[in-house]
C-alpha cells in the first residue's frame, strides 16, 4: 500500500511539473511574442527617425556651404550699390569703382570657404567690349585668389552656357539666383554660381557679381555621409530632373531620373516623409529626401534590408534571451515544483490577461526567491509594455508637432464617415487649410521659426473651431471637421476666423499668421466625403491666391 502510496506521489508530481513547464512554456511564448513585437515596432520608429535626422543634418551641412556663398555675393553687391554714394562715386564705369569692387571681392573671396571663383563683369552692350571687369579664382596650390584671364563675352552666342551663361542667365531672368550645375568650359570644371545681376537707380543693367563653387568637390563630399554602408547619395535637380553623384575618381556623374523615381522623390519632397520603394532585383529601399537652398535635393537611398539588420538582431536576441529564461526556469522548477505550483497558477492567470491585451493586472509573489524576481519582471515588463503600446498608439495618431491629429487619424475618420459609422456625421462641412508664409520662414528665419509658425496655426485652429476634429495632413496643411454645433455655427466660426488672422507671431520677425481656407458641406450636391473635401480644397485654393495678390500689392 505504502508502495502504491509512493508510486502515485511519483505520478503526481511528474503531472504537476509538466503543468508547470507548459505554463512557463506559454508565458515564454506570449511574452517573447510581444517583446520581437515591440521590437519590431520600436526599432522601425528609431531607424527612420535616424535615417531623416542624418538626411536632415548633412542637407544642413551643405546649405551652410551654398549660403556662405551666397551671403558673401550679397556683400559685394550691397558695397557695390552703396559705393556709388558713400564715397561719391557717380561713375559706375570707372576705374576706381572697378578696383575698389574688385579689392573687396578678393577680401570677402579669401574668407569664403568653398568659393572656387569670385568676378564682376561689365555689360558689354554699355562699355562696347566684352572683357572689362575682373575675373579671380582660388588656386589650387596656395588656396589664395588671384587673377585669371577673362573670357570675352561679345565671343560667344547667349545660349552657350557652358562659356557666357553665368552672364546671359541672370541678366535675362533679372534677379538673383542659383544656376544649375553646368559644365564651365572656360575653367574646365563642372559647377554651381551663384549671380546677382546689378542695375543701376535709373534701371540701366551695369553687368553681374557672382561666385562659383566647384560642384564635383561638393559631390566628392557625398562619400563621407556615413549613414548606412550601402546607402547611396546624390544631388537631385527636380526641375530638369537630373541626378548627379561623384564616381570614384570624384568626377560628377549625371544621369536622367526614371518618371518613377521622379515621382517618388516629388512625394516624398512634398509630404516631408520616408518611402519604400521596390527594385527591379526584388529587393527595397528606403528613400529620403531634404531640399537645398539652391533648389536641388539631397537624395540617400539605402537598401531596407540593411535598415532592418539591426532590428532582425534585436529580434533574435529577444528570442534567445526568452529561450534561456525557459530552459533556466525549467530546472529550477523541477527541484522545487511543490514550493512553485501556487506562484506559476498565479503567473499563468495574470499571463492570459496579458495575451488578450488586458495589461492593468499585476501579481508578485512573496515566496523571496527566483519565482519573485520573475513575477517582478514579468510585472515590470508588463507595465513598460502597456507604456509602449500607448505612446506607439499615440504616436501612430497624433502629429509630433503640434499635438493634433495626424494624416493616419485623418484617414481613419474619413472612412468611418464613409462608412456611416459616426451617427453625429449625418450633416457635416470639411475646412481646407492651408499656412501662408511656411516655405519663406522657413528659409529666412529657419526651420525652429517655421515650427513656432506651424504650432501657432495649429493653436488657433483649434481655438475657434474648439469642438470639431482638428488634423495636420501635410507639411502646411490643415483639415476640420465642423459636426454638431460647429456646424450649425459654421459661418460665424469662419468668419471669426478670418477676422482674427494677421496678428504677429511672437518669435518670428516681421511675420503675421496667414492661413488660406474653404469650407464646403455635405448635401446632395456633394454627397460623399470626397467630394465635400475637393470642393473645399478648390474654394482653399481660390482664397489663397486672393490672400498672395493682397500681398503683393
Amino acid at each position: 500500500m505504502s508502495f502504491i502510496s509512493n508510486d502515485k506521489k511519483k505520478s503526481l508530481r511528474n503531472k504537476i511539473l509538466f503543468s508547470s513547464i507548459a505554463v512557463l512554456l506559454l508565458l515564454a511564448v506570449v511574452l517573447g511574442t510581444v517583446s520581437v513585437y515591440v521590437v519590431d515596432k520600436l526599432s522601425s520608429t528609431n531607424s527612420n527617425k535616424v535615417m531623416t535626422q542624418l538626411c536632415e543634418k548633412e542637407a544642413y551641412r551643405f546649405d551652410n556651404k551654398l549660403n556662405l556663398v551666397k551671403h558673401s555675393v550679397n556683400i559685394i553687391n550691397e558695397y557695390a550699390n552703396e559705393l556709388q554714394y558713400l564715397n561719391g562715386i557717380t561713375d559706375v564705369y570707372s576705374d576706381e569703382y572697378e578696383q575698389r569692387i574688385k579689392d573687396f571681392s578678393i577680401a570677402v573671396a579669401n574668407q569664403t570657404s568653398g568659393a572656387l571663383a569670385v568676378y564682376f563683369r561689365y555689360s558689354p552692350e554699355v562699355t562696347g567690349s566684352g572683357t572689362d571687369g575682373f575675373f579671380w579664382t582660388r588656386q589650387s596650390n596656395s588656396d589664395e585668389f588671384a587673377e585669371t584671364e577673362i573670357t570675352d563675352i561679345l565671343s560667344y552666342n547667349s545660349s552657350d552656357v557652358g562659356h557666357v551663361g553665368w552672364f546671359y542667365i541672370p541678366k535675362e531672368t533679372g534677379k538673383p539666383l542659383w544656376m544649375t550645375p553646368y559644365y564651365n568650359q572656360n575653367l574646365d570644371v563642372f559647377m554651381i554660381s551663384y549671380i546677382i545681376p546689378m542695375y543701376q537707380d535709373n534701371g540701366e543693367f551695369i553687368g553681374v557679381v557672382g561666385m562659383d563653387i566647384d560642384f564635383a568637390t561638393i559631390l566628392s563630399e557625398t562619400k563621407d555621409i556615413d549613414i548606412y554602408e550601402s546607402a547611396s547619395v546624390a544631388f537631385v535637380d527636380l526641375k530638369e530632373r537630373i541626378s548627379y553623384s561623384s564616381d570614384n575618381n570624384g568626377a560628377v556623374e549625371s544621369s536622367k531620373l526614371s518618371n518613377a523615381l521622379y515621382n517618388h522623390i516629388s512625394t516624398i519632397n512634398k509630404f516631408s516623409e520616408l518611402l519604400e520603394i521596390g527594385n527591379s532585383d526584388g529587393s527595397t529601399s528606403v528613400i529620403c529626401c531634404e531640399k537645398l537652398s539652391n533648389g536641388m535635393m539631397l537624395y540617400v537611398n539605402v537598401p531596407k534590408s540593411e535598415i532592418d539588420s539591426n532590428r532582425n538582431f534585436l529580434m533574435m536576441l529577444c528570442i534567445i534571451i526568452t529561450v534561456m529564461i525557459f530552459i533556466v526556469s525549467i530546472i529550477f522548477i523541477s527541484k522545487r515544483t511543490s514550493q512553485i505550483v501556487y506562484p506559476l497558477e498565479k503567473l499563468t492567470e495574470i499571463t492570459k490577461h496579458y495575451a488578450n491585451g488586458d495589461w492593468s493586472g499585476q501579481y508578485i509573489s512573496n515566496t523571496d526567491d527566483e519565482i519573485e524576481n520573475l513575477s517582478e519582471s514579468i510585472s515590470q515588463m508588463a507595465k513598460n509594455t502597456q507604456k509602449y503600446i500607448e505612446k506607439l498608439n499615440a504616436l501612430a495618431l497624433t502629429d509630433a508637432l503640434t499635438g493634433i491629429g495626424n494624416k493616419t487619424s485623418y484617414l481613419e475618420m474619413t472612412k468611418n464617415i464613409q462608412n456611416n459609422k459616426h451617427d453625429n456625421f449625418n450633416e457635416y462641412a470639411v475646412v481646407a487649410l492651408d499656412l501662408n508664409l511656411l516655405k519663406k520662414t522657413n528659409d529666412t528665419y529657419g526651420h525652429e521659426c517655421g515650427d513656432i509658425l506651424l504650432r501657432e496655426a495649429s493653436r488657433y485652429i483649434c481655438q475657434i473651431f474648439e469642438h470639431s476634429p482638428v488634423y495636420r495632413t501635410g507639411g502646411d496643411e490643415f483639415v476640420v471637421i465642423l459636426y454638431s454645433d460647429d456646424y450649425r455655427r459654421r459661418e460665424e466660426l469662419l468668419s471669426r476666423f478670418e477676422k482674427g488672422l494677421n496678428y504677429p507671431i511672437e518669435g518670428i520677425p516681421s511675420t503675421n499668421l496667414s492661413i488660406a481656407f474653404g469650407m464646403a458641406e455635405h448635401s446632395s450636391d456633394n454627397p460623399d466625403y470626397e467630394s465635400v473635401f475637393e470642393l473645399a480644397d478648390e474654394r482653399m485654393y481660390r482664397k489663397k491666391a486672393e490672400m498672395k495678390n493682397l500681398r503683393q500689392k
